[in-house]
């Protein structure tokens, strides 16, 4: 079971604009390009080298097990460097606030768009043809193969369901959301 509640609650962090060094990396952080509950995740642009941008991951960890999670991302990334289908982990850094706290900051391989961005440009068409989604479906699971090749087992069916339903309104299936977050998050 996830405890997600063991990082902090994302507080805007005004890393716009700022000029950061993590590791031999030194960036710009442009701006916020997606959002979670317990990060923020920034463009970022190599101040030595500018045409060169990451995905910088920014996590705020209130104590060791979140900081665990974090340095285990960061083991995974590394074990799966250079793997096509996996972004890449450039650098990271761990920073002590000094107010308890740590922020962890990750500077992963800037890909442009993702898939549901890449759907939504589609317009109303918003398919690939089948060949394309074969193409998405084998990178995906090149990845997920790598990442749990001979140690990994599919176990968790917390939120499995035989349950297969039609839903006439969308209150209904409204509904039912609300019920599949509550088993899979709180579990």
């Amino acid at each position: 079971m996830w405890k997600f509640k063991l990082f902090a609650q994302k507080e805007p962090a005004g890393l716009e604009g700022r000029y950061l060094e993590i590791g031999s990396l030194k960036v710009q952080v442009r701006n916020v390009i997606a959002e979670g509950g317990f990060s923020s995740v920034y463009l970022a642009q190599d101040t030595t080298h500018a045409s060169k941008q990451y995905a910088l991951k920014h996590m705020i960890c209130n104590d060791e097990e979140s900081l665990e999670l974090v340095m285990k991302e960061i083991s995974v990334l590394k074990s799966l460097k250079g793997h096509p289908n996996v972004v890449t982990l450039y650098a990271h850094g761990i920073l002590d606030t000094g107010r308890g706290k740590k922020e962890a900051l990750l500077a992963k391989g800037f890909c442009g768009k993702s898939l549901v961005e890449e759907l939504e440009s589609r317009g109303a068409a918003g398919y690939f043809e089948e060949e394309q989604a074969l193409e998405v479906f084998r990178g995906v699971c090149n990845a997920v193969f790598a990442m749990h090749y001979g140690q990994w087992k599919l176990c968790d069916f917390g939120s499995v369901s035989t349950n297969h339903k039609v839903f006439e309104r969308a209150e209904e299936m409204g509904v039912e959301e609300d019920n599949i977050t509550v088993v899979t998050e709180r579990g």
